[in-house]
């Protein structure tokens, strides 16, 4: 009997049930990378002064919402959308008191029932190594047709990823799978030439280590050097911010990593 692995054939059903599962376990929230780096994310996105202070925000693969807790706080009015009907409910349920907060979405297809033209920003976390074949360019697509010409799209996906590392196998039927359904890996090149087929112009792409922008809530010994390497980058960027590409956005200093981070504006 050949017991050699096979290879999973991932499918939007597949990966909808996959996704509406992870979403009920409560005991896996603290692996969201949204919950991990949530802070440092609005770190980034507030020292590149990219978030607008009024205006439409939209989280796009919003997840349980741990990003759009602190987008909520930006004054805008803040949307979500996901995959995962079951994401949606508790997301909804989780923002349903925030004055700003104006509902999450899901559906099984693209277009999502959003209006064109309608956002200021939308941000697409830890989703695109997700996206098969088939999904990825329509998503793309999608996004483009949400934003607001020069509007800004932040993207996040890990960086140069060895997809093998993180395979694992299931006995019962004999197949293996990334372990937290990643399809895809992406280079600094690769990221940029594929927003740019989709009329992205990308203005800041890095590969950072998103760790080093949260702040330390105890200081120690241990982590005295990323703390102090935070706050002499948070003066730094306050004192003398680098202009970026758009000169609405600011170059955040960070310590090289393997977070791909992305600002994007639609032309």
């Amino acid at each position: 009997m050949d017991e050699t692995p096979k290879s999973a054939t991932w499918t939007s059903e597949s990966i909808r049930r996959f996704w509406n599962y992870q979403g009920l376990k409560t005991q896996v929230v603290e692996e969201y990378f949204s919950f991990q780096v949530g802070d440092a994310l609005w770190n980034l996105l507030n020292r590149a002064h990219a978030t607008p202070r009024q205006g439409n925000i939209l989280d796009f693969g919003c997840g349980p919402g741990f990003l759009l807790e602190r987008l909520l706080t930006s004054g805008a009015n803040c949307y979500g959308f996901d995959f995962s009907d079951a994401t949606v409910d508790k997301v909804n349920g989780k923002f349903k008191a925030e004055e700003n907060w104006r509902g999450a979405i899901s559906s099984t297809e693209l277009p999502v029932a959003f209006e064109d033209n309608f956002f200021h920003f939308v941000s697409c976390i830890e989703t695109l190594e997700h996206l098969l074949d088939e999904t990825l360019p329509g998503t793309l697509k999608e996004l483009y047709r949400l934003l607001k010409t020069d509007g800004i799209a932040f993207f996040t996906t890990p960086f140069n990823e060895d997809l093998s590392k993180s395979m694992v196998y299931c006995p019962f039927c004999n197949h293996e799978f990334h372990k937290v359904q990643h399809v895809r890996s992406f280079t600094h090149d690769g990221i940029v030439d594929l927003l740019g087929s989709h009329g992205f112009e990308v203005v800041y792409c890095e590969a950072i280590d998103l760790f080093a922008l949260q702040r330390e809530k105890k200081i120690t010994r241990h982590n005295l050097k990323r703390a102090s390497k935070f706050f002499t980058n948070l003066v730094l960027d306050t004192v003398a911010p680098v202009a970026a590409k758009d000169g609405r956005l600011k170059v955040p200093r960070c310590t090289a990593g393997p977070n791909l981070c992305v600002l994007a504006r639609k032309l």
